[in-house]
């Protein structure tokens, strides 16, 4: 994956000028960084000025759900609604349009809805109908208008108006939820590779730091150079210098919504 490749090569640009220092210091890099890669790769880094977060793999996950919920929702409402059988075209006739409903929105501004009823005939047979929902779209017609109808051929009591434009309007819950299960699936997999190479780093550093004299305390190295990489490479806060000499040079940020 080209993106993960970008953030790996960063992360391993920034830990080489800690090979040349003392076994203790490239040990307590290794273990830094490796940490912080596992960390973004699970959760997610937080940005402590109020940026957006990036999200971590269980991030991912919840929009892989959503995303997929998303391309289902015009199967579920067009099922629901008939709409998916109302496979065939007639002209009906305008019966008469009920009074509007006026419901006022957040804003404070008012939409009105309006019952429709139409007569078509299917078969020889007459069908005059009540519209199940109320539109906004039935207010603009008026008793005797002619206007071209979807019905179901196997229920030809069961109509809509404008069917044609719902299901497009559905559709694009489909392409929304689309884009975000691609995204999500590419994003899952980055940070995948994000956890697997951070944890190989982390098991090297303490596997390094293992053959260190006893008594030998990283912590605080481990903390100070967290600190710059993810300053470094993710672009929080700044670089912190003083405790490790010779701090690696400041890496360009990485995307925070990758």
């Amino acid at each position: 994956m080209k993106l993960f490749s970008g953030l790996k090569q960063k992360a391993i640009d920034f830990l080489e000028p800690y090979k040349t220092k003392e076994p203790a210091t490239y040990a307590a890099a290794e273990q830094a960084i490796g940490a912080i890669l596992i960390t973004d790769g699970f959760f997610g880094i937080d940005n402590q000025f109020g940026q957006k977060k990036r999200p971590g793999i269980f991030g991912t996950i919840g929009g892989i759900v959503l995303g997929v919920i998303f391309m289902f929702i015009p199967t579920f409402f067009g099922n629901l609604s008939g709409i998916n059988d109302m496979t065939a075209v007639t002209s009906a006739t305008v019966v008469s349009v009920g009074p509007a409903n006026y419901i006022k929105n957040s804003n404070g501004n008012s939409s009105a809805s309006c019952p429709l009823t139409v007569s078509y005939t299917i078969n020889g047979q007459e069908h005059t109908n009540r519209s199940p929902i109320a539109s906004s779209n039935y207010c603009s017609l008026s008793a005797g208008q002619i206007i071209t109808i979807n019905y179901n051929p196997a229920n030809p009591g069961s109509w809509a108006y404008g069917a044609k434009t719902i299901s497009n309007f559905l559709q694009i819950f489909f392409w929304a939820g689309l884009l975000a299960l691609i995204s999500s699936i590419i994003t899952f997999f980055i940070r995948l590779f994000s956890i697997i190479f951070g944890w190989k780093l982390l098991k090297d550093g303490r596997r390094n730091a293992a053959n260190l004299p006893a008594g030998t305390n990283l912590q605080t190295m481990i903390d100070e150079i967290k600190r710059n990489f993810t300053a470094s490479i993710f672009g929080f806060g700044s670089a912190q210098s003083g405790y490790i000499p010779g701090t690696p040079p400041t890496q360009g940020p990485v995307n925070p919504n990758i």
